[in-house]
């Protein structure tokens, strides 16, 4: 079976864009990472990021409202096939894991307070993100199978569990907690927090 595909020219565009930019100017500072200090990097990631504001392909994930270009799937597909030619690249296109993911939970469920305090900066670049779902004696990451529960008090949350890794806990400014508001629920049918 041959399949025919192509992008409009405008995007065809952009992704040729991102192609040479990703092997000019991404390949080049790889190549310095050993010698360079973490402070080193953030400045030069920080810097590599401005091309890509201006050209409409930061955080693309995400829609105009929250900064980013609104792509849908076969286009961020083809986008991240780029990407992944360079370990940094995510990062100076706003759509590494677990930021982005983490974005579009707040851009979706968080209230205007968690928008300004957490999602604004971390599309900035000024805040990093964790995710904390798998848990210690579950089957990995199953959220059918979460024990940590979310009750509330007050104008706040009470959590009550253990959670085993947190993807990216080592280096966050914030992370996300996936637990379990109601345990008593029909498993798919749970509502998280």
């Amino acid at each position: 079976m041959a399949w025919e595909f192509e992008t409009e020219p405008e995007y065809q565009h952009q992704l040729d864009w991102v192609e040479a930019y990703v092997r000019s100017e991404l390949f080049a500072l790889e190549a310095l990472l050993p010698e360079l200090s973490q402070t080193a990097i953030d400045a030069a990631v920080d810097e590599l990021r401005r091309p890509v504001r201006e050209r409409g392909l930061w955080a693309a994930h995400l829609g105009p409202e929250f900064g980013g270009s609104g792509f849908g799937q076969v286009k961020l597909g083809l986008l991240h096939e780029l990407l992944g030619m360079s370990p940094i690249a995510p990062a100076v296109f706003g759509v590494g894991a677990p930021d982005s993911g983490n974005s579009e939970i707040l851009a979706v469920a968080g209230t205007a307070i968690q928008k300004q305090r957490y999602l604004e900066p971390l599309l900035a670049g000024r805040l990093r993100s964790a995710f904390s779902m798998t848990e210690l004696d579950t089957a990995g990451s199953d959220p059918t199978l979460l024990r940590t529960t979310a009750r509330r008090v007050g104008d706040g949350w009470v959590l009550n569990g253990r959670k085993w890794f947190t993807t990216n806990g080592s280096r966050a400014d914030f992370l996300i907690v996936v637990a379990v508001t109601d345990p008593s629920g029909p498993p798919h049918r749970e509502e998280g927090l």
